[in-house]
Order: structure tokens, then C-alpha cells, then sequence
């Protein structure tokens, strides 16, 4: 490789600003209450490897991550709430909050002791 070539940046496609403005657009669109799907938000804006590129690409930016942080935020609300105004099946929201959003059951575990529990405890003397 030419020395004059490595970290150059002159060509990057993905700059900082480039992408906070696209993201930005797809956050816009996310707010629309029929998606429920990132994937639906950044159609025509970027493509699925775009978007995974971009993620791992700015993981250490706090502003891009809190736009694309935005953009699940809205399309989990969108679903949830399509959910329950009736316009999307239960079965089908939940699996997808679980699948796509990573949304997992809250387990409350009960243990009922009955009985006592007797703990003897034997402490060595301090005389020797």
C-alpha cells in the first residue's frame, strides 16, 4: 500500500456529519406511529448492511448512538401502542419486541421456607 494512502480519509463515505444527518432523517421517519420496524424507518435511506456497518462503525459516538437509541425507542413505542389500540396482534408484537428488541419476561420466583433453620457457629479461643 502507498504510504500516502493509509488513514486517509479523503473518500469516506460514512463522515460524522453525513451520518448524523441521515440518521436523523430515518429517526424523523420513525416517529411515524405505523412503524414498528427500524428496518421500515430506514428504507430508501440506507440498507440493512449500512446499518449494521454504521452501528459498529460509531459505537464509541455518543451522538450517533443516541439517535439510533432514538429510532428503537420510537418503533418499540409505535408497536407497543398498536398493540394495545388493537391494530397488531399480541402474539405478534410480543414476539417481535422480544426477538427484534431484545424485550425478555419478567420472572418473579416466590420461596416459601417453612420450618426453622438452625446455624451453629463454633468460635476458636482467643486464650491459647
Amino acid at each position: 500500500m502507498y504510504e500516502g494512502l493509509k488513514d486517509n480519509k479523503n473518500a469516506e463515505k460514512w463522515t460524522e456529519d453525513n451520518v448524523i444527518t441521515i440518521l436523523s432523517e430515518v429517526c424523523t421517519k420513525s416517529e411515524n406511529e405505523d412503524c414498528y420496524l427500524m428496518e421500515k424507518a430506514y428504507k430508501g435511506l440506507l440498507t440493512v448492511s449500512n446499518w449494521d456497518y454504521l452501528q459498529l462503525k460509531y459505537k464509541d459516538n455518543a451522538t450517533v448512538l443516541g439517535i439510533i437509541k432514538s429510532i428503537k425507542d420510537n418503533c418499540k413505542m409505535n408497536l407497543t401502542q398498536a398493540m394495545l389500540q388493537g391494530r397488531v396482534k399480541e402474539t405478534a408484537s410480543i414476539f417481535l419486541l422480544k426477538a427484534i428488541y431484545g424485550l425478555v419476561d419478567k420472572q418473579v420466583t416466590e420461596i416459601e421456607h417453612k420450618g426453622s433453620i438452625h446455624i451453629n457457629l463454633t468460635m476458636p479461643d482467643d486464650s491459647e
